[in-house]
């Protein structure tokens, strides 16, 4: 059984897990709630969990606090799944802090939430195994290219160090394998991220379905050459 620690000022995360794991995994997990997190460095080390459940407070001097209490006494490869209403450059910066680590935005439904725990407690096989974090979900992206007229309002589903995944209803950019885009993201500080990217796969086109898109990130090198190219 593995153990979950929940902290968050309300039972509703766990209520959630439990309903939704009674029906899915009856037994795989332990989940417990606490509204503390101050607890001590020495604490981390003495009580080990499969997972930690954080809910983040909207109040950035409360976030603050949190991200600091994160950086300096959770051990890094403690197993991280964060909630939070918005995605801020400071979240998105402790993927490179913590080994594994999901962020989920709210709202979400009970099996969302559920789906992240497993995904983020699943030990995988040799040569299975999830080489980069996933952290980022359901952030609204803009998607263009250099290489074909018009652009498209995407959703993005995950995002690691190495690449992510999209959805989009919108056809006005089509896009193919091996194709070269750049991937824009607002986060609600006012910053903005461009990336540039490679389509990996896609799923496969259907009237009335949004299409999905696998991409790897690329460097602006394997852009100009491409300019060039062509």
């Amino acid at each position: 059984m593995k153990k979950v620690l929940i902290i968050s000022t309300s039972l509703e995360e766990q209520e959630k897990l439990e309903e939704v794991s009674k029906v899915h995994s009856p037994g795989a997990f332990q989940f417990q709630t606490t509204g503390s997190f101050g607890q001590a460095p020495e604490w981390w080390t003495q009580h080990l969990y499969d997972l930690v459940i954080i809910y983040l407070p909207a109040d950035p001097v409360l976030q603050t606090y949190f991200f600091t209490k994160l950086r300096k006494d959770v051990p890094q490869d403690q197993a991280l799944l964060l909630i939070c209403p918005a995605i801020s450059t400071a979240i998105m910066q402790l993927s490179q802090v913590f080994k594994k680590i999901k962020i989920l935005k709210t709202p979400m439904s009970s099996f969302e939430l559920y789906r992240g725990v497993v995904d983020v407690t699943t030990e995988y096989v040799p040569g299975k195994i999830q080489a980069q974090p996933r952290y980022l979900t359901d952030q609204e992206v803009v998607v263009s290219s250099d290489f074909k007229p018009g652009k498209i309002k995407a959703r993005m589903k995950n995002m690691s160090v190495s690449g992510a995944f999209f959805e989009s209803e919108d056809r006005d950019l089509q896009l193919d394998v091996d194709d070269l885009i750049r991937i824009q993201i607002s986060v609600p500080n006012k910053k903005e991220y461009v990336f540039d990217a490679k389509v990996v796969w896609r799923k496969p086109q259907k009237v009335g379905y949004n299409i999905g898109y696998g991409v790897t990130f690329v460097d602006k090198d394997e852009v100009y050459q491409r300019l060039l190219k062509d």
